[in-house]
């Protein structure tokens, strides 16, 4: 499960690096003091991934009944989030540069931050199943 998160992570960072970038952008880096810090990044991703999951599984059960294709959805999701969090996708994908060139062990923690809460959400989901399922048998024995 661990990988295919962090597999998930790595193409949302490329995604988010290279789609609808000229080289002369993705050449510029965002000063320091523009950057967004490591709390913002960290919940953008982890929201962005949380979105990424819903709108596969709904894209998947309603398979050819949508005028919208999947990017889109995800455009509109991820403006929302950004919008959330005060920032553009320019400063977010800048924000990504910038750790990258000046601070990648930064970066990687953001991502094992995120990594770390999805196996939170998870424990939490199978104790609360586990509760619900002893509760069920409780009241039916």
């Amino acid at each position: 499960m661990k990988d295919r998160i962090l597999s998930a992570l790595s193409f949302l960072l490329a995604l988010a690096l290279f789609s609808c970038n000229t080289p002369d952008k993705q050449a510029q880096i965002v000063p320091e003091e523009r950057m967004l810090p490591p709390e913002t990044m960290e919940n953008i991703f982890y929201e962005m991934n949380i979105a990424d999951a819903i709108v596969t599984l709904r894209m998947a059960q309603v398979s050819g009944h949508t005028s919208l294709t999947q990017y889109q959805v995800d455009s509109l999701i991820y403006e929302s989030i950004y919008a959330k969090y005060g920032c553009t996708r320019e400063s977010f994908e800048e924000s990504i540069l910038w750790y990258l060139q000046n601070d990648a062990n930064g970066l990687r923690d953001i991502y094992e931050n995120v990594v770390e809460r999805f196996n939170q959400d998870i424990s939490e989901t199978k104790k609360s199943d586990a509760d619900s399922v002893a509760a069920v048998e409780k009241n039916t024995l």
